[in-house]
């Protein structure tokens, strides 16, 4: 209990903690906006075009901060928003961005990994289990795992099993380099591994980009599938996670931020983009569908299977201020509220 007072409620997350600590050491920035998400937000939106794009045809002015960091998924994703909400980091905010995802099952190759346990709560363990209790995809032997494996996570947070150790051996855990090359938040793929000097790391993203060049038509196969789902909307989605959803966004407006989720592209399953349908238009901006952004699913503009390049980046990033400046001027008042 004495550890987890002294300790900051990001420090399991690197790239997460790195960015808190840049922004409490320069407050003078004034950020009004901040996007939280997966590598799918740390790797491609850049927020100085974001920004520029928005700012060139709304009389609005952002000033936005890229917090997303590899693999952050919900419930974690909540939790550091939720905290981060309770920060002094949050006093300027007027947007908040969230990368909108299932409810993380913990794979067994991640567990007894600081990262996965760090963050682990009751409440949060409560939301997990009614998510997977009512999770009909899944057998009872696949939620009996999950059940499982979230519980030893939280009990080896409780305890902070091997925790700190990272922290001490690596003098660099928490590397400056996640803050971005213009210290916004946002680190493209090819620029980091082109200019990384960690072997591990470059032969990690080489052998992605190469599983990717392999397979040229995986892209076309992902856009068909997911142009099915959108033809098919059901009922059949996480209603535990739309709860969450719908109370991140009443105490978030509570605070006088608006909170708008992101469907990212290419990760757009059946149940998701069902989830998207039932969250206010004002609350969510779909980037994942390819009837509406084609360009998305372009090889050209690809890295790896999942994650876009630069030239991606940079279309994407454009094209998201964009639809998001057009969802402000509809939404002007509600938003102004």
């Amino acid at each position: 209990m004495v550890i987890s007072q002294l300790t900051p409620y990001h420090y399991g997350n690197p790239w997460f903690s790195t960015k808190i600590e840049f922004l409490e050491n320069n407050i003078t920035l004034n950020h009004n906006t901040y996007f939280f998400g997966s590598s799918l937000v740390y790797r491609q939106i850049d927020t100085q075009l974001f920004d520029s794009t928005f700012n060139s045809i709304s009389n609005e002015k952002l000033s936005s901060f890229n917090l997303g960091a590899p693999s952050l998924f919900n419930p974690e994703s909540y939790y550091l928003f939720e905290n981060f909400l309770n920060s002094p980091l949050s006093k300027n905010a007027k947007y908040c961005f969230i990368e909108l995802t299932e409810v993380n099952l913990i794979k067994d190759s991640r567990m007894h990994l600081e990262k996965t346990s760090y963050w682990q709560n009751y409440s949060d363990l409560l939301f997990v289990g009614k998510s997977i209790y009512s999770n009909n995809q899944l057998s009872q032997k696949q939620k009996g795992k999950a059940y499982l494996n979230y519980s030893v996570s939280y009990l080896e947070n409780l305890l902070h099993l091997g925790h700190f150790r990272a922290q001490i051996l690596h003098s660099n855990y928490y590397n400056k380099k996640y803050v971005g090359i213009n210290n916004d938040g946002y680190f493209p793929l090819d620029y980091e591994y082109e200019t990384t000097e960690n072997e591990i790391i470059k032969n990690d993203f080489h052998a992605r980009n190469q599983r990717f060049l392999e397979n040229p038509k995986y892209l076309n196969t992902i856009k068909l599938k997911i142009l099915n789902s959108y033809n098919n909307i059901s009922k059949n989605y996480d209603q535990i996670n739309l709860n969450r959803i719908l109370d991140l966004i009443q105490k978030t407006k509570q605070k006088g931020i608006n909170l708008i989720f992101i469907l990212s592209p290419r990760m757009g399953g059946q149940k998701l983009i069902n989830l998207s349908k039932q969250i206010s238009e004002i609350n969510i901006i779909d980037m994942c569908n390819p009837q509406n952004h084609d360009l998305f699913y372009f090889n050209e503009n690809s890295f790896d299977q999942g994650h876009f390049n630069s030239k991606g980046a940079e279309s994407y990033s454009k094209i998201f201020a964009t639809e998001f400046e057009k969802k402000v001027r509809t939404h002007n008042n509600v938003y102004n509220q």
